[in-house]
């Protein structure tokens, strides 16, 4: 390695790092002011053609809850309660944030080769059958864009931010430390896709959708089902692509004029998945497939939530609860 781009590897890193510390930073002050009254309309995320009763109907159990609990404060409780809170929601904010990141990097240096290339950009494109994955690591992204931001989002209501700000923050959050980890990238043997950067960028976009507008939320699910293969050492679940589906499922339980209690656990998928990738060698034999999918299936959050207070399976299709049939695009 030269002199000069060893240098070039070293300010890129500055710079890199410079900007993750703002960003960090930047998320500690999300917290609400000391002085700052949280005005009805912005307790939760009730769509102005909705009346307040047809819009907690569309809010999760524990929205309801903790509804019903902010209702009987009043502006000086909710001021002392943050000002007795440590660590306060900046604080835990900014541990969040900046613990995301040290995680991903901490692990990119032992798996990733992080640090060890000068950035660089990388030109994956997208669902080609010659691509690396046939585009499913790009419907990864997007999926996993989609999840944290819920993910995020839920830890911030938890930490009494209202629901606007949650949904905005749980956002902003997971779209920093994806591009953290794609901008990382660049520094490894890997590079900078902007195509993975896009799907982050989506998959982000739609969550902020869903959780601004609860009813899309109630019909529709973005999720991913991973199928291990028992047989083999091989448990890689974030980038283990031929072992997953990713698909949508319109759910009958989120239509009113479905009235039968069997026919509300039915739900429509649409998907896509591609196989043979994994132990494809070039001048081998070429067994790679993309597919598109259609079925049917089995609505287990449902289910579960009459045992479970949990909504995870929204995200998840529990391999064999569901019937389809992949139509090949090779």
């Amino acid at each position: 390695m030269g002199y000069m781009q060893w240098l070039l590897i070293r300010f890129s890193l500055k710079l890199f790092f410079l900007a993750t510390l703002c960003f960090c930073l930047v998320s500690s002050s999300w917290a609400q002011p000391d002085g700052f009254s949280q005005s009805e309309n912005d307790k939760f995320l009730i769509p102005e053609q909705m009346t307040p009763s047809e819009g907690k109907e569309c809010l999760s159990p524990e929205q309801k809850i903790a509804s019903e609990e902010e209702e009987f404060l009043t502006s000086e409780q909710k001021i002392l309660s943050e000002k007795g809170e440590f660590p306060t929601r900046g604080q835990k904010t900014l541990l969040l944030n900046a613990g995301s990141m040290a995680v991903i990097f901490v692990y990119g240096l032992s798996q990733w080769d992080y640090g060890k290339d000068g950035f660089h950009f990388e030109n994956e494109r997208w669902f080609e059958r010659d691509t690396r994955y046939g585009g499913a690591d790009k419907s990864g992204h997007f999926w996993s864009s989609y999840a944290l931001s819920h993910l995020y989002s839920y830890v911030y209501r938890k930490w009494g931010y209202t629901e606007k700000e949650a949904n905005l923050y749980g956002a902003l959050s997971n779209l920093g430390v994806h591009t953290f980890m794609e901008v990382a990238d660049g520094f490894s043997s890997q590079g900078f896709s902007h195509e993975d950067l896009i799907m982050n960028v989506a998959g982000t976009g739609v969550a902020y959708v869903w959780g601004k507008v609860p009813y899309l939320a109630k019909k529709i699910d973005l999720r991913m089902e991973y199928t291990p293969e028992f047989d083999s050492r091989d448990f890689g679940f974030p980038t283990n692509y031929e072992r997953q589906k990713f698909l949508v499922a319109l759910k009958a339980d989120g239509f009113d004029f479905i009235s039968n209690r069997y026919l509300r656990y039915l739900e429509l998928h649409a998907g896509y998945y591609a196989h043979g990738y994994k132990d494809y060698r070039e001048g081998g034999s070429d067994d790679r497939r993309r597919h598109l999918y259609f079925g049917i299936g089995f609505n287990v959050s449902k289910l579960v939530q009459k045992f479970v207070k949990t909504r995870v399976l929204d995200y998840f299709q529990i391999p064999y609860t569901s019937a389809g049939k992949g139509l090949p695009l090779d």
